[in-house]
């Protein structure tokens, strides 16, 4: 069960995302709609009939094949927030100039929330469910391990200095804008986000801080977010006072982990990333065999789900370069 902070965040989160009060930027069908082809693409049935609830054309929105039927601004719709939900890295600028020619800048940030948002849910619902259900039986086990310390290329590794430099953010949708800047243009949903990733990151939780910026940095590395790579790869050394480990996995990849426990949520939150379907009852065996129980798994499932939102927003909405 995750801590009653970052449950109460979460539920304010999917309360300002799929049912706000105002919906004048994008209606509650939209927003299911999206949500639903969000939780379709990442095998969670599940939450895909939840979302769909209600929702007139759910059948049409689970059809691909039959899209030509909804009205063009919906597919286009429907298309960028499918490729925020798989591929992330390739939505770029060319597809959010495609999109706002039916949509205003605040229903693209609104949009991509959504995708974002329901990216996150799919990964902290299938997440949980293992972590409820792993029960007995073998835990997963590491790739071979390679030296730490000694990039896989063979050269020296960079400091963290080098590895995490100072990165801005230049967005997409607003000229010139900043990051915060952007999502402004959903402020309700901004607070929503905010809030609830300061709870996971930096609430009182079972898992060390360190590990939760370990798991963050992971995350960001498996979907190719440089700007949170940068941010929070600073952040786990400065936590931990290890100035090697964030390095190491950033220069020569998770099997250069020697350490088991780091390894094995370095391993766990980067499946997580890839699809809920990639995290199986066996890695949530191979945390408890390194020494974390239940809370400790629960916070790095809300973790690695949480950036699965940040990473996809920070990678769509905008392009992150060196300051």
């Amino acid at each position: 069960m995750l801590r009653p902070d970052v449950r109460e965040a979460a539920e304010n989160a999917d309360a300002a995302v799929l049912r706000p009060e105002d919906p004048s930027q994008l209606d509650h069908a939209d927003r299911a709609r999206i949500a639903l082809r969000v939780a379709l693409v990442n095998e969670t049935p599940s939450y895909a009939d939840s979302v769909a609830v209600g929702l007139d054309d759910a059948e049409v929105v689970r059809d691909v094949e039959r899209w030509d039927e909804l009205p063009e601004a919906t597919q286009a719709l429907l298309a960028h927030c499918e490729q925020v939900a798989l591929d992330p890295a390739d939505a770029g600028a060319e597809e959010i100039a495609e999109l706002r020619h039916h949509f205003s800048p605040a229903q693209v940030v609104t949009a991509t929330q959504v995708a974002a948002y329901a990216s996150f849910r799919v990964r902290l619902e299938s997440g949980l469910r293992l972590v409820a259900d792993a029960g007995d039986g073998p835990a997963s086990q590491p790739r071979l391990t390679i030296e730490a310390g000694a990039a896989a290329d063979g050269f020296a590794l960079s400091t963290p200095e080098q590895a995490f430099p100072s990165m801005r953010w230049v967005s997409r949708v607003v000229p010139g804008g900043e990051f915060v800047e952007t999502l402004k243009l959903d402020a309700g949903v901004l607070s929503a986000q905010t809030l609830l990733r300061e709870a996971i990151m930096t609430g009182h939780g079972a898992l060390d801080r360190a590990d939760r910026e370990l798991a963050a940095l992971a995350t960001s590395l498996i979907n190719g977010c440089g700007y949170c790579t940068a941010v929070h790869g600073k952040r786990q050394v400065e936590l931990s006072g290890d100035p090697l480990t964030a390095v190491v996995l950033a220069e020569a990849g998770p099997a250069a982990i020697a350490d088991e426990r780091l390894r094995a949520v370095v391993d766990v939150a980067g499946a997580l990333s890839y699809t809920p379907a990639a995290l199986g009852a066996a890695d949530i065996r191979r945390l408890h065999a390194v020494g974390l129980d239940a809370d400790d798994v629960h916070d790095l499932v809300a973790v690695g789900s949480m950036f699965a939102w940040d990473n996809r927003l920070i990678m769509t909405l905008g392009n992150a370069v060196r300051s």
